[in-house]
């Protein structure tokens, strides 16, 4: 069978749909910590779903907002939240800079 020229292509998400994600980024960007909270447990369902294609993106901002979270409850000390910010902060920036070289070419 031919695949029409106007056919969509399908892209497979762990997200149910785009409420779903919708409501889970404003959730994340929220002040509420509770909201933020729950947030995170999604992305942490999301990423059950698809470990292997997991928008890298997604999970390096979930981290610093994991970070964020910790601080002000208050439940680490100042050395563990200086790990915890500094993983968070290097992995997104290694994100960044790994998508930027995929841009380049060489030649």
């Amino acid at each position: 069978m031919k695949k029409k020229g106007s056919e969509k292509k399908r892209h497979v998400v762990a997200w149910l749909n785009k409420a779903e994600w919708d409501q889970v980024r404003d959730y994340l960007y929220s002040m509420d910590s509770s909201l933020q909270r729950f947030a995170l447990e999604r992305i942490s369902a999301w990423r059950a779903r698809c470990a292997n294609s997991f928008p890298v993106a997604v999970d390096c901002t979930a981290d610093l907002v994991r970070c964020q979270v910790r601080d002000r409850s208050g439940q680490l000390s100042g050395d563990d939240l200086i790990l915890m910010y500094g993983t968070a902060l290097v992995r997104f920036h290694v994100c960044k800079y790994m998508s930027w070289c995929t841009k380049v070419t060489v030649h």
